[in-house]
């Protein structure tokens, strides 16, 4: 089966049916604002059906090593955006130009410390001051339930984390860096940890606090000390 959902076709319709497609889109309706973003750059695109839910005007530009995913994108998708063979590194942004947001969509838990590292520090060097890094994947947690554990314990991906595990492999180059920890994203039950990062750090005041709205959801936050904290959060406030 694991190899099976090499098939661009047959990937997307598990991510679809299992509720994790849709698990991405309500992360970037809750921790997004792609107000002012101008080129994004998708590492480990995959068959690119994301494209379908940035907005028109941005520059959408995907990796990915798989030659199947990436033609698979190119041929569906190709009008609204650019797919790339390749590995991403600093050079990208040689070739593509600077990228406002970098995405990371059920990525990091497929490296290790030393790769996942190397994409991260990469990532925070060609970003400019108000970029953001943003990742999506499968988390560990206690009390979790059964089923997510067991998703998680036989994914493709060899390096599931916990919260806390993510916080300190992106917040040692992301000064600023939140990672929100949601078990509501996917009708099959899953734990998802939301990686948000940028290299300044903002005001606090701009956020929401958990008594304001009734849905809020565990965070941990990691400031430039390197402390980590636990709170509440709730998702972003649209004007």
């Amino acid at each position: 089966m694991k190899n099976l959902l090499e098939i661009a076709d047959l990937y997307h319709a598990c991510q679809t049916i299992g509720g994790f497609f849709g698990a991405r889109l309500k992360a970037f309706r809750d921790y997004l604002d792609f107000r002012g973003v101008h080129r994004i750059f998708d590492i480990g695109c995959g068959p690119g059906h994301i494209i379908n839910h940035i907005p028109d005007g941005i520059d959408y530009i995907g990796f990915d090593i798989d030659h199947r995913y990436i033609e698979s994108a190119n041929r569906r998708f190709g009008k609204r955006g650019r797919f790339v063979v390749r590995p991403f590194d600093r050079s990208a942004a040689d070739d593509y130009g600077q990228p406002d947001l970098i995405l990371m969509n059920g990525v990091l838990h497929h490296m290790d410390d030393t790769c996942a590292h190397s994409i991260v520090e990469s990532a925070a060097a060609i970003l400019p001051e108000h970029g953001f890094f943003f990742a999506l994947d499968g988390c560990y947690k206690s009390g979790q339930n059964p089923i997510s554990h067991y998703l998680l314990k036989n994914d493709r991906g060899k390096f599931v984390r916990t919260a806390p595990e993510y916080q300190n492999l992106v917040a040692t180059v992301f000064p600023q860096t939140e990672v929100f920890v949601r078990d509501d994203l996917s009708w099959v039950p899953y734990t998802f940890a939301i990686t948000r990062a940028r290299k300044i750090v903002a005001p606090r005041s701009v956020k929401e606090t958990a008594s304001s709205r009734p849905n809020s959801h565990t965070f941990f936050t990691q400031d430039i000390h390197g402390v980590i904290q636990n709170d509440k959060y709730s998702p972003i406030k649209r004007a």
